[in-house]
């Protein structure tokens, strides 16, 4: 045992005492009230039981409230028999209250203790089993996401094999032909890439040992970044910038903040026309960073607001979510192991989503 662990176990010790010597002294004091308003002396014994009983609840093991229950007995003969303040009696019939008394305590502190002990045993069998659900619904959900990426990887994969296929077989192809054909192959392989770094970044975050790495971060590039990662699919889309003039260093993990950035902006191509507008807003509010993604896009259903953030949710038209229903969750997920907040608001013509990461360094 070092010294740091004997200190602390000396000063439980030393709290217990306290709190049994306090009980004790609190159970005296009334009884000499009682005494005082000439209430049988008999009552005393029931004062110095529940004393025993508040002793043997509020501190560890039985030794405790033993000890009370001994000191009790003494006290209740020093103080209230006759001839007051010695330990001796007249009346021979104390002993048997003494004994009775005595023996009362003891039962009381061995039958608390053994019911904290038991309820100790409860609280451990109730947290194994929480932990066993936990585990087995953290293994449903794996089943559940293999068999998502399963579809949802078939589709882009089968378009680029026969996309592939006909550029290789089909020598009379045209231009334009070979262009859509490749534009498709390219695109199919984008969402491909986005969906397995939206994989890479679950298995970071589902880790029971997570600590997202923070360290300083320049906006002026991090976000750029992420919207170069998102040329293949804007298309026309126009992305506007609204950000602070001068630096703005936010503590993060560039990687993970870049592709919650890439999956906002994704979500919001699906629901912005070809000729649309997606504004990103950046800017410091003191003590966190503020990040609003905003498009010009259908709005979100008020019944479906609630939800955008779980799992595998597909609300409105799902035909236009192909991603399995995992960008914006990992979003969530990744804000908040960065200790921020995020959240999704809709209005006609304008439905915009806003995180915040705290600007202190201190790693999550």
């Amino acid at each position: 045992m070092d010294a740091r662990e004997r200190n602390r176990k000396l000063k439980r010790i030393a709290l217990q005492a306290l709190v049994t010597a306090g009980i004790f002294f609190v159970c005296t004091g009334i009884c000499y009230l009682l005494d005082s308003l000439r209430i049988n002396d008999l009552n005393f014994l029931i004062i110095y039981v529940l004393g025993i009983l508040l002793c043997a609840v509020f501190t560890s093991g039985y030794v405790y409230s033993l000890l009370l229950s001994a000191v009790s007995v003494l006290g209740y003969n020093f103080c209230f028999t006759v001839p007051r303040y010695t330990l001796h009696f007249i009346d021979r019939s104390y002993i048997v209250t003494f004994i009775l008394m005595l023996i009362v305590g003891v039962g009381i502190s061995t039958v608390t203790y053994q019911l904290k002990r038991r309820l100790k045993q409860v609280n451990a069998l109730n947290m194994e089993k929480a932990k066993l659900k936990s585990e087995a619904e953290k293994e449903q959900m794996k089943a559940m996401l293999l068999r998502s990426i399963s579809h949802d990887l078939r589709t882009p994969l089968t378009t680029m094999k026969n996309g592939a296929e006909v550029l290789l077989g089909e020598g009379k192809l045209s231009e334009a032909d070979r262009r859509e054909i490749l534009t498709d192959i390219t695109e199919k392989a984008d969402w491909t890439i986005r969906l397995v770094e939206n994989l890479l970044s679950l298995s970071r975050i589902d880790s029971e040992h997570l600590t997202v790495k923070k360290k300083p971060e320049a906006l002026e590039e991090i976000v750029p970044q992420a919207v170069n990662k998102m040329r293949g699919v804007l298309g026309g889309r126009t992305v506007h910038y609204d950000m602070p003039s001068e630096l703005m260093l936010v503590p993060m993990d560039a990687t993970l903040i870049m592709q919650t950035l890439t999956n906002i902006l994704g979500n919001a191509v699906k629901y912005t026309a070809e000729d649309g507008n997606i504004t990103i807003k950046v800017w410091d509010s003191g003590r966190n960073a503020v990040f609003r993604i905003s498009n010009d896009g259908e709005p979100i259903a008020e019944a479906d607001l609630p939800h955008v953030f779980e799992a595998y949710y597909k609300g409105g038209d799902s035909t236009k979510d192909s991603g399995g229903g995992l960008g914006l969750s990992i979003c969530k997920l990744i804000v908040t192991a960065h200790g921020g907040k995020i959240s999704a608001s809709s209005a006609p013509g304008c439905v915009s989503f806003e995180f915040t990461l705290p600007m202190e360094r201190e790693n999550g």
